[in-house]
């Protein structure tokens, strides 16, 4: 852990301050190793099949971090070359029950993402 001392209050809020730059160059790189993580789980759980195409094992991704007014986040699901496919396995069809392995690969990876970003933080945190 790292270890604090501070002589005034202006030393305080200076260290504060730089700890918020600090994290904010962090969140990146933390929504991506989450991102990967999810992506991992979401590539055990949907299967290959036999034709020769892009499979969406091969295709899923995780975007670049983006940031809208509710915050930063990540895509993360097949890319553009299969997504189309995706939603059938994902949704069903009238004719096909779904294999929700999006959905079901964010849950698996929930906890482990979490995990796997906490620690980024903190080593951000212990190295301030």
């Amino acid at each position: 852990m790292a270890n604090f001392e501070f002589d005034g209050i202006d030393e305080l809020e200076q260290f504060f301050e730089k700890l918020a730059d600090d994290i904010d160059k962090v969140d990146n790189q933390a929504l991506k190793v989450g991102g990967e993580i999810i992506a991992k789980h979401q590539r055990e759980n949907v299967n290959r099949s036999g034709k020769d195409q892009p499979h969406i094992q091969d295709n899923i991704t995780v975007s670049r971090p983006k940031e809208t007014n509710e915050g930063k986040f990540v895509t993360i699901g097949p890319n553009k070359k299969v997504d189309w496919r995706a939603k059938f396995l994902e949704y069903g069809t009238s004719k096909m029950p779904p294999y929700p392995f999006i959905e079901k690969g964010a849950d698996e990876g929930e906890a482990e993402a979490l995990d796997a970003m906490e620690k980024v933080y903190m080593d951000m945190i212990d190295r301030a």
